[in-house]
């Protein structure tokens, strides 16, 4: 198994605790910023945007791992959401869904334009 594979599912492993643990009322410091956990969605789900394409080497194709990535990641989002409505101190939210989708777009985004850079390069030897 590549390390890239095993780096991917750590990382989502790591997710779902983050995602699906209990939270107390008051544990992260917001500074009076009412949508702190938006931007956490966000950001969680543009690493995992990039890391379900990194790690779905078992993809030969480019455009197979950008579907993966992109099937993958709108699963995970969607059965994130309907995992928290069972936990007490966390709720569902379409706007939380939104930016996991906005973050994970980012995430294949960045991805992909890394990976057309370095194929550029490679092809020219630059």
């Amino acid at each position: 198994m590549k390390i890239s594979t095993v780096l991917w599912a750590l990382w989502t492993l790591g997710l779902l605790v983050i995602l699906l643990m209990p939270l107390r009322e008051g544990i992260l410091p917001t500074g009076g910023f009412r949508h702190w956990d938006k931007v956490v969605h966000f950001g969680l789900f543009a690493v995992t945007g990039f890391m379900s394409v990194y790690g779905a080497v078992f993809f030969s194709r480019f455009k197979h791992r950008i579907i993966f990535g992109l099937v993958f990641g709108l699963a995970l989002a969607l059965g994130t959401e309907f995992g928290q409505s069972f936990v007490s101190t966390r709720s569902t939210s379409v706007y939380d869904l939104l930016a996991d989708v906005l973050g994970l777009s980012l995430g294949l985004l960045i991805y992909t334009l890394l990976y057309r850079q370095v194929t550029i390069r490679s092809r020219f030897n630059l």
